[in-house]
C-alpha cells in the first residue's frame, strides 16, 4: 500500500467518526481503471486490456439497527439518509451509486442490513477512469458477505464482520 492509500483510509475513517460519532467496523476500497485498448469492445466479442489505477474509492462502514442507510461523501461534504421505500433505481445524485448497490443486492435476494457508509475517492470524476464502478465495488465489498477465500475486510471486528444477515 502506498502512503496515499493509508492517507485515504485515514480520511475515510476520520470522516466516518466525525460524521457519525463512532468508529467504522471496516474500510473497503476499489481502484479506478482504464482500458489501454478495447473501450466498449468487450460486449461485442472484442479484446480489452484494462488495468487498475493507484487511485481508488474508499468506503468506511458500520451497521445500523434501524434498517436505514446513511451515505456521506467526504469529498462533497454531503450526507443523504434513505429508508427502504426511498431506494429508487436511477435516482439522481452521487448517493445513487451507493443506494444502487443496496437495491441490487436486495433485488438479487440478499437482505441488506441498515448501515452508515462514508465515501471518499481520489479517482477523478468524469475522466473515463471508472470512478462510479470503483464506488460501487467498494460499497459492494462493504455490504456483501465476505467469502473465506477472499479477504475483503481491512479492519473489521470479528463479531460484526459483515453487513448482510
Amino acid at each position: 500500500m502506498s502512503a496515499t492509500d493509508f492517507d485515504m483510509r485515514d480520511e475515510a475513517a476520520a470522516g466516518f467518526t466525525d460524521s457519525f460519532g463512532y468508529a467504522p467496523i471496516g474500510i473497503w476500497s476499489a481502484p479506478g481503471r482504464v482500458n489501454l485498448i478495447g473501450e466498449h469492445t468487450d460486449y461485442n466479442d472484442g479484446f480489452v486490456l484494462p488495468f487498475a489505477l493507484p487511485q481508488a474509492a474508499y468506503v468506511a462502514a458500520a451497521l445500523r439497527s434501524d434498517g436505514r442507510w446513511r451515505f456521506r461523501s467526504v469529498d462533497l461534504d454531503e450526507t443523504v439518509e434513505l429508508g427502504q421505500d426511498e431506494l429508487i433505481p436511477k435516482s439522481p445524485g452521487w448517493h445513487s451509486y451507493l443506494a444502487g448497490v443496496v437495491w441490487a443486492l436486495q433485488q438479487a435476494g440478499h437482505p441488506v442490513a441498515g448501515a452508515d457508509l462514508v465515501l471518499t475517492s481520489d479517482v477523478p470524476l468524469g475522466a473515463g477512469l471508472s470512478s462510479s464502478a470503483a464506488i460501487e465495488c467498494a460499497a459492494l465489498a462493504a455490504l456483501a458477505r465476505p467469502r473465506k477465500h477472499y479477504q475483503w475486510h481491512y479492519a473489521a471486528r470479528e463479531a460484526n464482520d459483515d453487513l448482510l444477515h
